[in-house]
């Protein structure tokens, strides 16, 4: 009996970046999360290609580690003249779950996947190539090709205009990502992976599919207009600081390619870069929905709505 070979093909663009993932043979497993990278589908150039293999993991001699992040459950080596990502799963005794070969110019490679499912079936899930894979494409493409940083941070769109709140876990991004939900015209880019890089005019800032807690993103990108460091505080309050202090703030939550020289220098400029050029100062404020109003004066120099 001949069996028809199942194909999938989708095209995400994630701040300017076209993702294409290509599969044969194996169907795309339905999963509730998937809804966050439905704002991301969309048809264009393709900057980084991957082919989606569903099966058995293959067996690569890595060369040389480049990186091993234990805590995250995945490491970089180099194979072949090619990156070697290998992500393991997440629970004891951590069995390698996904293989990626992908060409040093970060423009093509090929995913191996176990099969998702109790049955092991030929279907592959989305959230799992994208999430470390995918993000640690992203933040190694954007500096290599000297294009921006991902920030652990809060991104809204307001008045069409890009607000981004860092801050390290705990600082209140998700609380003031409630807290600006209640006002329309305002948008959440995300709560806990915002993208930041140059545009036509300036820098911007976009979305990206994984959030925090809120857990609602958008593929929008806006031109940066201001950005706060946050913190809690007994009052709302905007502290002005030196570019010093706040690099030293902001080194922290920045996602940075360790594992590459001139890679990881190009991030730490281009950040430098950021602070000298778009206003920023530290930010304490109160949960309540004044802290919204404040900021609207703040910034646009109105009253809040």
């Amino acid at each position: 009996m001949e069996v028809a070979i199942r194909a999938e093909r989708l095209q995400l663009a994630i701040a300017g970046i076209g993702i294409e993932l290509t599969s044969e043979g194996a169907q795309l497993a339905e999963e509730p999360v998937r809804q966050l990278y439905e704002p991301f589908l969309r048809s264009g150039p393709v900057d980084l290609a991957l082919r989606i293999h569903c099966g058995p993991l293959p067996s690569v001699m890595a060369e040389e580690v480049l990186f091993d992040g234990p805590e995250n459950r995945w490491r970089l080596s180099r194979a072949n003249g090619r990156y070697l990502f290998e992500i393991f799963g997440t629970k004891p005794p951590h069995p390698k779950a996904q293989v990626a070969l992908v060409e040093c110019n970060l423009r093509t490679g090929e995913v191996y996947l176990e099969p998702q499912g109790p049955s092991r079936a030929p279907m592959w899930s989305l959230v799992r190539l994208m999430r470390p894979l995918g993000e640690l494409l992203l933040i190694h493409r954007l500096a290599q090709y000297r294009q921006g940083v991902m920030i652990h941070a809060l991104g809204i769109e307001d008045r069409g205009q890009g607000l981004l709140f860092i801050g390290r876990s705990g600082a209140g991004k998700t609380t003031l990502a409630n807290l600006y939900k209640e006002h329309g015209g305002v948008k959440i880019l995300g709560d806990e992976r915002v993208i930041v890089r140059r545009g036509d005019e300036g820098f911007v800032i976009a979305g990206t599919p994984w959030p925090g807690s809120f857990f609602e993103v958008s593929a929008d990108v806006v031109p940066l207009r201001r950005t706060f460091f946050i913190e809690h505080a007994p009052a709302n309050v905007i502290i002005p600081d030196g570019v010093t202090t706040l690099l030293r703030l902001l080194f922290p939550q920045l996602f940075l390619p360790f594992w590459h020289g001139d890679s990881l220098a190009f991030a730490l400029e281009f950040t430098e870069a950021l602070l000298r050029s778009v206003p920023a100062a530290r930010l304490g404020f109160v949960n309540t929905p004044e802290v919204v109003a404040f900021l609207s004066k703040e910034v646009f120099d109105v009253g809040g709505d």
